[in-house]
């Protein structure tokens, strides 16, 4: 994938909506846990306070709850760069596609804009839950998404970048699920860089997104039946090639695990999302880590507490 024009600007959304999309840890909104003083959210946006790529933030959430979060960290909410608080609605969809219409120039929503004019304009969609993002990492997304041949980039990172993540050395860790390709064993990231008004499927994002815990079985079915409701048979074949390679290696069983990720060549699975999505869709490969390391459970909150300070430091040695 070719380095683009690093001169270009993206808005940023974070969605911390609190709801039935959202994952609570500890009881709590994950975003504004705390994690070495600092509210989870908090270590995401001063991150994007750092990349030139990033133009203006836009967090969609419970306005009220975060505006008070916000004043008690002392986030200044105009500068370095400007951040916009967007009143949730309800669902991660809903979220999203809110936000981005609030970063249209004059949007209004009691007014009917014609948003053509906007089929180009791309955002950068970044986790609300990942502390150890680096800056780095977002420049190497934003700088290899090539918008001339893809309008939806997906951030995967290979399985090898997080093995220094692992329970290792009586020190803990956190238990990583791949997705397990016929190339390489890759983590969603949780980056996207998207054209909303050309994903022309947008409907099947929330549903897919209420999937998306694939280690829960009752999950893997409800997707399987939605996608064969859909007519994808390929897509089908995919998922099924997913689920049963990450159960073989869920019980040690590295031959078919290495069989069954046979069934999911990258290219042919991203082809498949496409026409899932109407969209242009690629998975991008990224060699930094910090993103995919999301708070999704109440053990990966303390383990972040414990290990934020050598973790932090690991990244920001890695090589360029």
């Amino acid at each position: 994938m070719r380095v683009t024009n690093k001169s270009i600007q993206y808005d940023a959304i974070l969605v911390a909506g609190e709801g039935e999309d959202s994952h609570r840890v500890c009881g709590q909104h994950k975003a504004l846990l705390k994690i070495k003083g600092k509210y989870v959210i908090q270590h995401v946006i001063e991150t994007l306070q750092q990349v030139s790529a990033i133009g203006s933030i836009y967090v969609a959430g419970p306005v009220p709850k975060l505006t008070a979060a916000f004043q008690s960290a002392g986030i200044n909410l105009g500068t370095p760069k400007k951040i916009h608080l967007v009143q949730q609605k309800s669902n991660l969809f809903e979220n999203g596609w809110h936000a981005f219409l609030n970063s249209i120039p004059g949007y209004a929503e009691d007014n009917s804009m014609n948003l053509s004019a906007y089929r180009e304009k791309a955002v950068l969609i970044v986790p609300c839950d990942a502390p150890l993002i680096t800056p780095r990492e977002i420049e190497y997304f934003t700088g290899h998404c090539d918008l001339d041949r893809y309008d939806y980039f997906l951030g995967l990172t290979p399985e090898q970048a997080m093995a220094p993540f692992y329970p290792q050395g009586g020190k803990p860790g956190m238990k990583m699920a791949y997705l397990h390709m016929q190339e390489k064993n890759y983590r969603i990231n949780n980056l996207h860089m998207v054209r909303p008004i050309k994903v022309f499927q947008r409907r099947h994002i929330n549903t897919m997104y209420a999937f998306r815990y694939q280690k829960n079985i009752i999950n893997a079915v409800l997707l399987a039946i939605y996608l064969m409701g859909k007519e994808q048979p390929r897509s089908l074949q995919f998922l099924s090639g997913l689920q049963l390679a990450m159960l073989s290696r869920r019980f040690h069983f590295p031959k078919l695990t290495k069989f069954f990720s046979r069934w999911t060549p990258k290219k042919d699975l991203e082809r498949a999302i496409s026409g899932l999505m109407d969209t242009r869709f690629c998975g991008l490969e990224v060699p930094y880590p910090g993103a995919a390391l999301d708070i999704d459970n109440d053990q990966d909150y303390h383990t972040m507490g414990i290990m934020y300070d050598q973790w932090h430091k690991y990244l920001a040695d890695l090589a360029p």
